[in-house]
């Protein structure tokens, strides 16, 4: 290959003159028409193949000689230089589309979480705690069926509560109406006596003109019988309502103790039902987000390192035909590995 060798290409200058006049007039202008994405798709990847065939021919040419492949840069670089343009206009008007799409995913994706979060919120009305990824998994169904359950448990607990408190209040009142009766009887004794006292104190009066002496002497036992009745009865009253006192308050203090330990049981499970409702919530969010972008990474990862390793040298002929066939085809995969990966 002589220094005034002629540097050619598989693609004339005027097919890539054909190409700018009829691709850089392609447009997307509906961003849900298939048809004129695929149009804009096709073109960029008929650019993009020129391009690749202009790159193999560039490395097979230069291969020869230093100077003939500064030729063969230069030609190329003259060449990548016009069909740039024309690929750059062809990818954004793809990038329009692709980027419109993944507006309307993310804004799918948002609907989606809140109508989930709604759900973890609406259980929660009903003291129903759920992992945020068990409720994303159920179905409209299932969620309503979860729901309605939920309610109907939080109903008859609510409920269970009232009845128990008007047992307590049921109580307190029958317990406050005996201790009204015992008063009233206590009362009407009290009466009694004094209108027993009142009618002994006319008899005596009466017989005190025939029998002073006799009287006044059998006053004075009646009299000492009388109070010792009365001091008798009073202790009686006395001690009784002592008693009563004593087993209302046992009783309530029992009530209390009872109330009390069903309580501290009732609040220990619940806090046990929600540190094992977080616990299996934060290990989904583990598992969700090991489960993020790793395959992208790793293809990332593995395309660079493809990429840095260098080619062997080769002097048989066809081995370097063979050889730069190979890399185009692994340097194009490459390529449309990248673009597919920015799409994950």
């Amino acid at each position: 290959m002589t220094e005034t060798a002629v540097v050619k290409y598989d693609i004339t200058d005027k097919a890539v003159a054909e190409m700018k006049s009829f691709y850089m007039g392609l447009t997307i202008s509906d961003m849900d028409d298939k048809e004129q994405f695929d149009t804009v798709h096709d073109a960029r990847m008929v650019v993009k193949t020129h391009r690749v065939a202009v790159e193999k021919r560039r490395k097979e040419l230069k291969a020869d000689a230093i100077s003939w492949g500064r030729k063969v840069d230069t030609e190329a670089k003259r060449i990548f230089g016009m069909l740039e343009p024309i690929e750059s206009h062809l990818m954004a008007e793809e990038n329009k589309v692709l980027e419109e799409q993944k507006r309307i995913k993310e804004g799918q994706d948002r609907v989606e979480r809140e109508k989930i979060q709604d759900r973890v919120n609406s259980l929660q009305m009903f003291g129903a705690v759920l992992p945020f990824q068990e409720v994303a998994l159920m179905s409209d169904e299932e969620f309503e069926t979860i729901l309605e359950g939920s309610r109907v448990a939080f109903v008859a607990e609510q409920k269970r509560l009232s009845d128990e408190a008007a047992a307590r209040k049921a109580e307190d009142e029958r317990l406050a109406a005996e201790r009204a009766e015992l008063e009233k009887q206590r009362k009407e004794q009290e009466e009694k006596d004094a209108a027993r006292k009142e009618f002994n104190d006319r008899i005596l009066a009466e017989q005190k003109a025939a029998q002073d002496k006799i009287n006044t002497e059998r006053k004075a036992l009646e009299d000492e019988k009388e109070a010792e009745r009365n001091r008798v009865h009073r202790e009686k009253m006395a001690e009784q309502e002592r008693k009563d006192r004593i087993a209302f308050e046992a009783k309530a203090k029992e009530d209390a103790k009872i109330q009390a330990e069903k309580d501290a049981i009732e609040v220990a499970e619940q806090a046990e039902k929600y540190r094992l409702a977080k616990i299996e919530a934060e290990k989904a969010e583990a598992a969700r987000q090991k489960a993020l972008l790793p395959d992208k990474t790793k293809l990332t990862e593995w395309i660079e390192m493809v990429r840095s390793v260098p080619e062997p040298e080769i002097k048989d002929n066809d081995a370097k035909i063979y050889l730069s066939g190979a890399v185009d085809k692994i340097s194009e995969a490459m390529e449309v590995l990248l673009v597919k990966i920015e799409r994950l």
